[in-house]
């Protein structure tokens, strides 16, 4: 179910080159709901929407709603007869594909709020399969659900789920769900419940479901029996699920919309489905602010305050993030008790990130950047802003294992010890390590490719004793990044 990283690139490939029928490249957001002049690229046919309470995503997600005219503006905009006032400002500007409309190349809509009503002139249809938050409240409190209270048996049909419906759910939940079935109205099928049933046959409605059980199978069944090249919206992907069922389901997103060449856009607060995506994939909304890129969960509380620390410095991923923690630690002198370190997506957005951070009035903690090297060149050089900083000159991933490799052998010993290999022979590690450099495989899967040759052994533990060695053995290395990081802090405490 899982797509490989291969699979991945491919998708994106086909955003980029519009190998859709249909599809969404972006919204821009003028004067809505507090957004100024804010854009959404989907630049992944799966889009994670993260963010604060308040930020802005379901205000994004409905946004991408009207781009179709079939779509009822008030179903994600109502308008109250007194305080929404503003409205009559407000403006989404949709960069569309469609191939009946322009074959090689997208086109504009505008979606205006003019005299009390939205105008949408010539927009086109497309379905779109809005899973709302209230899937996960029980079926007892729905008002839907009040017809399978009382009635006439002969009123309704039993019909079995999908195959595709039952394999999909069946691998999210854990759960065999072969015998389940749905129970649709005659004169209405819109109108529908789900029925279960234990390992010993004995059935139960979708009155007696568990909230994350009855979310999966629903919005799978609804997923599996849209047509190709739907666009799909879903309210906080996580609610009532298990974290590796979260994983599970976002995984499962992404193979629906490979099959189906679905646009899926989805609302979630979970770290777990975040990790699932590639960066391009994720956008995070912050005081209706937008960025793009793999903002961490917890990073989004050091932006807006929650999470208290001295100072803060935003780099690019996870490789970053340890690498740094690691030599802050070795010759910080102190800064590692007092410094929090998180990843915020690839630049420009962590330079954004970092700014709009030291912007914040309401923090008073300071910030810098650590920029990935790999955009550097001396001779063309990127103008970084005054928190910023390049951290050497190519991909930290390349720098480390590049290094590793071409001191391997004077290496190898510490190797073995530091990244937990003693159970491996000197000759079979370095065998790894070579058979890694000579595949010419991507910086970013190096240390799971090791694992991989080394019997799938943690590359956790891999990246973290290389990154340990590289750091004791490169100490004016981070000379100048830690004289970067205490300096352009104590300008910041001493200018407030």
């Amino acid at each position: 179910m899982k797509l490989s990283p291969n699979e991945i690139q491919q998708e994106l490939e086909k955003v980029r080159t519009n190998n859709y029928t249909q599809y969404i490249k972006s919204v821009k957001l003028k004067d809505v709901r507090g957004f100024r002049d804010e854009s959404v690229q989907f630049k992944s046919p799966v889009t994670a929407l993260v963010g604060t309470n308040g930020g802005g995503k379901s205000t994004i997600l409905g946004a991408a709603a009207l781009a179709y005219k079939n779509v009822k503006p008030r179903q994600f905009f109502p308008k109250a007869f007194m305080g929404d006032e503003s409205m009559t400002d407000w403006s989404i500007e949709i960069e569309l594909v469609d191939k009946k409309v322009a074959k090689d190349r997208t086109y504009t809509r505008t979606a205006r709020f003019t005299r009390s009503q939205w105008r949408r002139d010539d927009f086109r249809e497309r379905h779109v399969e809005y899973v709302e938050i209230l899937r996960t409240v029980p079926a007892g409190e729905i008002s839907r659900f009040k017809t399978f209270l009382a009635g006439n048996v002969e009123d309704f049909e039993t019909l079995p789920l999908s195959e595709d419906t039952i394999k999909y759910a069946t691998a999210v939940l854990d759960k065999n769900i072969s015998h389940y079935k749905i129970v649709k109205k005659k004169s209405n099928t819109s109108v529908r419940m789900y029925v279960g049933a234990t390992n010993d046959d004995i059935g139960y409605s979708q009155f007696h479901f568990g909230a994350g059980e009855a979310s999966v199978i629903e919005t799978i069944d609804r997923i599996e029996q849209s047509p190709v090249n739907s666009l799909i919206l879903i309210e906080e992907v996580e609610n009532g699920l298990h974290p590796v069922a979260v994983r599970l389901f976002v995984q499962y997103l992404q193979n629906a919309a490979k099959r189906k060449r679905l646009q899926i856009i989805f609302t979630t607060h979970s770290q777990e489905a975040v990790n699932e995506l590639p960066p391009e994939s994720v956008w995070a909304a912050i005081n209706k602010r937008t960025w793009n890129g793999k903002l961490s969960i917890e990073s989004l509380r050091a932006i807006t305050g929650e999470v208290v620390n001295t100072r803060v410095i935003y780099v690019e991923d996870e490789f970053a993030k340890s690498w740094v923690e690691n030599a802050l630690g070795r010759y910080g002198e102190g800064l590692a008790a007092t410094t929090k370190v998180f990843h915020a997506g690839g630049y420009p957005n962590l330079v954004k990130v970092s700014q709009f951070h030291n912007e914040n009035q309401m923090l008073t903690i300071p910030s810098v950047a650590l920029v990935d090297g790999d955009i550097y060149d001396p001779e063309k050089d990127p103008q970084l802003p005054q928190h910023a900083m390049f951290l050497g000159e190519g991909y930290p991933g390349a720098i480390v294992f590049d290094y590793i490799y071409n001191h391997r052998h004077e290496l190898i010993s510490v190797l073995r010890q530091r990244c937990y290999l003693s159970q491996f022979g000197e000759d079979r590690i370095l065998k790894a390590i070579e058979g890694v450099r000579n595949s010419a495989c991507n910086h970013h899967v190096y240390f799971s490719e090791l694992s991989e040759r080394l019997d799938f052994v943690s590359a956790v533990f891999i990246r973290a004793g290389m990154i340990d060695v590289f750091n004791e053995r490169n100490p004016d290395f981070w000379v100048a990044p830690i004289d970067f990081v205490r300096q352009q802090i104590e300008r910041a405490i001493g200018a407030e």
